[in-house]
C-alpha cells in the first residue's frame, strides 16, 4: 500500500466514515443494553427458566427478517441510489426507536414493553436488510482501487473503535440511567447519521429498464454469480456452518453468564467499583481493542495477489479462541474454575478472538470489492450475507431452548464440537487456496 495515500482526503469516504461512526456507536450501545434488558423483561413476564428461550426468539426474529428480506435489499442496491437507501432507512430506524423510547418512558406493563420490543426488532431488522447491502457495496464506488485497502481497513478498524466507545457508554449508562434515555440517544444518532449520509455523492447511473427486470431474476443472478465463484462460495458455506455454532456462545451464552453467573456471585474481581454490566462491556471491549490493533497492522500491508492462506490461518485462530472460550465457560458452570480466574481467562480469549476476526473480515471485504463485477456487487454482498447468516435465527432459537430446557453446559459442548468439525473440514477441502 502506498504510504502517501490518505483516504480521508476523499470527501465522500469521510462522510461515510463519520456517518457510520455516529450511528454505530449508539447502535452498539443499544444492542449491548438490549441483550440484557430483554432477558430481564422476559424474566418479569415468563420467569427465570423461560427467559433465555424468549431472548432466543427475540434474537432469532431479527435474523430471520434479515435472511428473508436482504436478497431484495441487494437487488434494490444495484437498481437505485445506494446513498438514498442508506439515509431513508436510517431515518426510519431513528424515528421508530424514538417512538418506542417514548412508550417505555410512559412505563406500561412488562408485557406491553416486551411486545413493543419485538415489534421494534422486526422494524430494525427489515431496515437493516436494505441498509446493509447498500452500505456494503458503496465503498467501491467512492474510493479508487489504490485507496481501497486502506479504506476497507480503516472502516473495519473504526467499527472496533465504535464497539469500544459504545460498550463503555453502554456499561456506564445501563447501570446509571433509565432505559428510555438510551432509546432517545440511539434514535437521535440514526437521524444525525442520515443527515450526514445525504451529502455523499457517487457516480450513480439510473437504469431505464427497471420495470422490465424481475426482482427474483436479479436475485437468481446474484446467487448464480456467487455459485460460479467457487472459492468464495465455499468460504460462505464455511461461514454459514461456523456461525451456527459461534453465535449461541456469544449472543446467548454471554448475557446468560452475566445475568445468571456473574450477577449471582457473592464476590468477584473489582466488585467494589465494577458492576456486572461494566464487566460485560469490558469483556466485549477486549474483542474490539485487539480488532483495532489488527486492522492497523493490515492497513499498512501491501495488496496481495492471494489471501487464501492468510484467511485459513485466521479461521483456525478464531476456531481455537472460541473453543477455548467455550471450555472456560464449561469449567465455570461445572464449578471447576472460580469466578475471578474465569473473568481473566475470558478477557484473554476475547483478545485472541478480536485479532482473528479482523484478520479474516478485512481480506474478505477486499476480495469481494476487487473481484466482483460492480453491477453484481450489491446482489452478491446481500446473497453472501444471507447465506453466511441463514442459520443464525435457528441457532439463536435452538440455543434458547437448550439453555431453558436442558443446560448451558450442553450448549457449550455442542458448539465446541461443531466448531472443531467445521474448521477441520474446511482446512482439508483446501478451496481457500484459490482466493
Amino acid at each position: 500500500m502506498n504510504a502517501n495515500i490518505n483516504v480521508f482526503k476523499n470527501k465522500n469516504y469521510s462522510l461515510l466514515f463519520y456517518g457510520v461512526l455516529v450511528s454505530n456507536v449508539a447502535h452498539i450501545l443499544f444492542n449491548f443494553v438490549m441483550s440484557l434488558y430483554v432477558l430481564r423483561i422476559s424474566e418479569e413476564v415468563f420467569g427465570k427458566d423461560n427467559a433465555p428461550l424468549v431472548q432466543g426468539i427475540y434474537l432469532g426474529l431479527a435474523g430471520l427478517v434479515l435472511v428473508i428480506f436482504m436478497p431484495f435489499g441487494g437487488v434494490l442496491a444495484d437498481r437505485v441510489n445506494k446513498v438514498r437507501i442508506m439515509y431513508i432507512t436510517d431515518y426510519i430506524r431513528g424515528a421508530f426507536i424514538l417512538i418506542v423510547g417514548l412508550i417505555i418512558y410512559l412505563d406500561p406493563s412488562a408485557s406491553v414493553k416486551l411486545i413493543f420490543l419485538f415489534v421494534m426488532n422486526i422494524v430494525l431488522g427489515l431496515n437493516s436488510a436494505f441498509f446493509n447491502p447498500a452500505s456494503g457495496s458503496l465503498l467501491k464506488f467512492i474510493v479508487t482501487e489504490e485507496e481501497l485497502p486502506q479504506a476497507s481497513s480503516y472502516l473495519h478498524g473504526s467499527m472496533n473503535l465504535q464497539n469500544i466507545a459504545g460498550l463503555i457508554l453502554g456499561g456506564i449508562m445501563f447501570s446509571t440511567f433509565s432505559i428510555y434515555v438510551i432509546f432517545f440517544i440511539n434514535g437521535l444518532a440514526y437521524v444525525i447519521s442520515a443527515l450526514t449520509e445525504m451529502f455523499i455523492k457517487y457516480d450513480y447511473k439510473k437504469k431505464n429498464n427497471l420495470e422490465k427486470t424481475k426482482v427474483f431474476v436479479e436475485m437468481k443472478s446474484g446467487i448464480k454469480y456467487l455459485y460460479n465463484y467457487k472459492p468464495m462460495f465455499s468460504l460462505i458455506l464455511m461461514a454459514l456452518s461456523l456461525n451456527f455454532f459461534i453465535v449461541p456462545i456469544l449472543n446467548n451464552g454471554f448475557p446468560y453468564f452475566i445475568e445468571y453467573g456473574l450477577a449471582e456471585e457473592m464476590n468477584y474481581l473489582f466488585m467494589g467499583f465494577l458492576t456486572v454490566e461494566n464487566w460485560y462491556s469490558i469483556i466485549l471491549i477486549c474483542f474490539s481493542l485487539s480488532g483495532i490493533m489488527m486492522a492497523l497492522v493490515l492497513s499498512r500491508q501491501k495488496k496481495r495477489n492471494s489471501y487464501g492462506t492468510a484467511l485459513m490461518k485466521s479461521i483456525v485462530g478464531f476456531g481455537v479462541a472460541i473453543t477455548v472460550l467455550a471450555i472456560i465457560m464449561v469449567l465455570y458452570f461445572t464449578r471447576v474454575l472460580p469466578i475471578n480466574i474465569t473473568l481473566i481467562l475470558i478477557l484473554v480469549a476475547c483478545l485472541l478472538l478480536g485479532l482473528a476476526s479482523t484478520s479474516f473480515n478485512v481480506p474478505v471485504q477486499i476480495i469481494m470489492q476487487n473481484n466482483i463485477n460492480p453491477d453484481q456487487l450489491g446482489k452478491v454482498v446481500s446473497v453472501s450475507s444471507v447465506l453466511s447468516q441463514a442459520l443464525i435465527p435457528f441457532a439463536s432459537l435452538l440455543a434458547g431452548i437448550i439453555i431453558s430446557k436442558l443446560s448451558i453446559v450442553l450448549l457449550y459442548v455442542v458448539c465446541t464440537l461443531g466448531i472443531i468439525t467445521v474448521v477441520v473440514t474446511y482446512y482439508y477441502k483446501r478451496s481457500y487456496i484459490k482466493l
